[in-house]
């Protein structure tokens, strides 16, 4: 093809028809120009169709880790209620003064005791699109998904720092206030002793409140994680609408 062209050139410039040199030359160099921006259009929708490929994988895994956590959400929310169940049926039990119990319910006591204190943050890695945030990846993909999804990050973080607050609260409470007055091998339903005044120890006011803040502080934590799950369910929505749009591209 080259050659061709220069013998063309060649047999013009012999000829002396500058003219026409001049015109081929023009249309020599348009043809450049036209091959150049050809190439850079075969660029620019590779680049493009690579962005668009990275886009949609960054997406459904945006969306497994939002599914993922909602299970675990879930999960946590049912086994916090359970506890909280057991703590209210427990105080229920110590206002009635019930002097002798089933074995159904010393058990529920022993655990509601036992298990008080137990209040911890969202396992959860805020920190792990960060990478993707810093770049601008969520925001070029969709503003509002990006402010949606930052604003989860955020209100999960805010939560766990209350939650760890709450959380060392109990434990100190266990401390101070369940341990020194219960005796966890006397309330054993397996245990000799099958009637106990469980009266006595709830009218201790450090056991009483130490149950009633455990079951407010859970009670609050539990709400939260609802809101938690349907913020998480929302980002979905959105996130496969967006995707929905994406695949039709």
């Amino acid at each position: 093809m080259i050659k061709f062209f220069r013998k063309i050139r060649q047999k013009l410039l012999t000829e002396n028809k500058f003219s026409k040199y001049l015109l081929y030359a023009i249309g020599e160099i348009a043809l450049v120009v036209i091959g150049i921006l050809i190439a850079l259009s075969v660029n620019d929708w590779n680049e493009s169709r690579k962005t668009h490929l990275q886009d949609i994988e960054f997406l459904n895994n945006l969306r497994v880790e939002l599914s993922v956590d909602i299970l675990a959400l879930r999960e946590r929310k049912s086994h916090y209620q359970s506890i909280n169940n057991q703590i209210k049926n427990t105080i229920k039990l110590f206002e009635s003064g019930v002097q002798s119990l089933t074995s159904d319910e010393h058990q529920e006591i022993v655990s509601a005791l036992s298990y008080f204190e137990i209040l911890t943050p969202i396992n959860k890695n805020t920190n792990q699109n960060d990478l993707a945030i810093t770049h601008g990846t969520i925001e070029r993909i969709d503003k509002e998904l990006n402010h949606r999804f930052l604003t989860y990050l955020q209100g999960t973080q805010s939560l766990n720092a209350a939650i760890t607050k709450f959380g060392e609260t109990l434990q100190q409470l266990l401390i101070l206030q369940i341990q020194p007055n219960v005796d966890f091998n006397e309330i054993n339903p397996a245990a000799d002793r099958v009637v106990f005044d469980f009266k006595e120890i709830y009218n201790k006011r450090g056991v009483r409140n130490a149950l009633h803040r455990s079951f407010r502080y859970r009670k609050a934590y539990i709400g939260s994680m609802s809101v938690k799950i349907e913020d998480a369910e929302n980002l979905i929505a959105l996130i496969d609408n967006k995707l929905a749009v994406v695949d039709d591209k």
